[in-house]
């Protein structure tokens, strides 16, 4: 995620998961916004279905951005223009947004599936440095307790 990104985040309201009728059908994702200095649009959804054959495809709303604040624009042209040096490989949420494929989309599985039911999760976890390449050394202590290992009888496990 580029800084960019973080900071036309930062005007985002709710996040919203909604699976269709028929479950096996697909969902959507609506990502609210308040007024904001990058686009117009209010609510941005990305909806994730199953063809009849069993394909998946995606579908999502047309980002009405503002001038000059084309976000994915802007990293296109800042790697076309990176004078042959390597470019770098910024990616944003608003290209992944944009991008309708034929795939399974990984990141809408895991909003949907991980990241709806239990946000606290990845909200308490600790910043990570960006030097560190390695994911397992901060994540792997959450779980344990400091009281010898013994489970709390309070929190239900799901």
């Amino acid at each position: 995620m580029c800084d960019e990104d973080e900071e036309a985040l930062s005007y985002l309201t709710k996040v919203e998961v909604q699976e269709f009728e028929d479950i096996k059908s697909g969902y959507k994702i609506n990502f609210n916004f308040k007024k904001n200095p990058y686009f117009d649009n209010d609510v941005l959804t990305k909806e994730f279905h199953l063809s009849e054959a069993g394909e998946p495809y995606s579908k999502s709303t047309k980002i009405k951005w503002k001038a000059n604040m084309d976000i994915i624009k802007k990293l296109e042209d800042h790697a076309k223009n990176s004078d042959g040096k390597r470019p770098r490989s910024e990616t944003s949420f608003f290209s992944w947004f944009s991008e309708n494929s034929s795939e399974v989309d990984e990141l809408g599985e895991v909003l949907k599936d991980d990241i709806w039911p239990n946000p606290l999760q990845y909200y308490l976890v600790p910043e990570e440095d960006e030097d560190d390449d390695s994911v397992d050394d901060d994540v792997g202590d959450l779980g344990e307790e400091s009281d010898g290992g013994e489970e709390d009888d309070d929190v239900e496990d799901d």
